[in-house]
């Protein structure tokens, strides 16, 4: 690489994208796949409305770790026809922090379940005749309750219980249904004025939650899992679902109605919730974009923890390594093993904090830049910054396969010559391969 060049980098990686950091990118809702644009964090929070939050989850799935958002799992508090309130608690118009209250209802009173999310559920109260919303931490669900079902994908409403039966419509994902009953591996429901059958494959419902069940005839049994129309019990008994009453929970078991990634757990997956957080939204009003949300812990450059998590190479090669990349002619580099791990010196390795535990693709380009995911680093490591902005990308992919993506994720990063970049980007359907110039935003789709 020339010595002119490597100066430009050295000044743009200290002044120029210096000044971009004060910039903050927002969003037209909290599940926008891209950014709207950029402001700094001063004019957003002096024009800030509201504050939320988006709930995330630690969940445990085949030996492995995930960070997760809470509306890719679902709870059995979700599949409940009746929740019971923990404590007094006041109802809110909104789901939000702030909303306006619309009544107050005593400790253990029993509520009517209209919807819910992943954190909040809407509920009556049949005696004050009054509705309204309820944090999901503040409920429970009752073990007498046999639960509705909840779709995880669109899925067919057939006529009769057959896979070659007519279609009568489409029932959208994360729809709320109750059982008219089980035939064969279909359950019998009505949606939107028609009654006709849905695969139980689609379908989540308190059965898939239960560590006991309660038989009418048998009383309480230990569950091991669910097929379709079947319960089958730690003893591999094989009982009809309708057999069942009654369900006691795993309080931390969640099924997935979202795949993230190809590494993460695929839809229907069952895991284990352990940590819950939360990140923290904020709602400005800004003149010429109206509300816009951006995230108050943002960072736009992150720096490593010299006290972080270190290994050596041994353990780390006892880890399931899904990315390596070393500089040329040194023993520094990355390594992606359910954390992302930079070395020095090829024997130890210390974990990047800003990644927690995830993997993401890596790469060290000839001209310096280090590559992790969407973000880059011009100081070997020490700090990164996201380098990608998705609405070009986005637009520039739209444009190549004339669909708009249903994702953006960084699924391979190749280092060429001539100070050029291609990486492999997952759209949700389809994988297309995109380049630019190692500082530029002007992708070219590669056929």
């Amino acid at each position: 690489m020339r010595r002119g060049f490597f100066l430009i980098l050295t000044f743009f990686s200290q002044i120029g994208f210096a000044a971009e950091t004060q910039a903050v990118s927002f969003y037209r809702n909290q599940q926008s796949l891209f950014p709207s644009g950029q402001a700094s964090r001063d004019d957003l929070e002096a024009k800030m409305i509201r504050r939320d939050f988006e709930p995330w989850l630690r969940v445990t799935w085949n030996k492995k770790s995930y960070e997760v958002p809470g509306e890719t799992v679902i709870r059995d508090v979700q599949v409940t026809r009746n929740l019971i309130a923990k404590e007094s608690l006041t109802l809110v118009k909104e789901p939000q922090e702030g909303a306006k209250n619309v009544g107050l209802v005593n400790a253990k009173t029993s509520l009517k379940v209209l919807r819910t999310n992943s954190s909040w559920a809407e509920v009556g109260d049949s005696k004050q005749k009054i509705q309204g919303w309820a944090p999901l931490h503040l409920l429970e669900s009752p073990i007498d309750d046999e639960g509705v079902f909840i779709t995880l994908i669109d899925s067919f409403l057939k006529k009769t219980p057959q896979n070659s039966s007519s279609i009568i419509t489409t029932v959208p994902r994360l729809q709320r249904l109750t059982s008219l009953g089980i035939e064969k591996t279909f359950l019998k429901v009505s949606y939107q004025g028609h009654v006709g059958y849905l695969d139980l494959a689609n379908l989540v419902g308190r059965a898939d939650f239960a560590m006991w069940a309660y038989n009418k005839t048998k009383g309480w049994l230990g569950i091991s899992h669910r097929e379709n129309g079947f319960l089958f019990t730690v003893d591999k008994q094989k009982i009809p679902l309708e057999k069942f009453i009654a369900f006691n929970p795993y309080v931390n078991r969640g099924v997935t109605c979202q795949k993230l990634r190809d590494d993460a757990p695929s839809i229907r997956s069952r895991v284990e919730i352990g940590d819950h957080k939360a990140h923290r939204w904020a709602l400005s009003v800004l003149e010429g974009h109206g509300t816009v949300w951006w995230r108050l812990e943002e960072p736009e450059i992150a720096a490593v923890n010299e006290a972080t998590h270190q290994i050596t190479t041994e353990q780390l090669m006892k880890r399931e390594v899904s990315a390596f990349a070393l500089a040329s002619k040194t023993s520094k580099g990355l390594a992606s093993a359910n954390g992302i791990f930079r070395t020095e010196d090829g024997k130890t390795w210390k974990e990047v904090p800003l990644f927690e535990g995830k993997n993401y693709p890596v790469a060290v380009h000839p001209d310096g830049i280090w590559y992790v995911g969407n973000y880059r680093s011009f100081d070997e490591g020490k700090t990164f910054e996201p380098y990608i902005k998705w609405d070009k990308l986005a637009e520039r992919i739209q444009g190549g396969i004339h669909k708009a993506p249903r994702h953006l994720r960084i699924a391979q990063i190749e280092p060429l010559p001539n100070s050029r970049i291609r990486i492999l980007v997952d759209t949700g359907a389809q994988k297309v391969k995109m380049q630019a110039h190692i500082l530029s935003q002007e992708w070219m789709m590669v056929k």
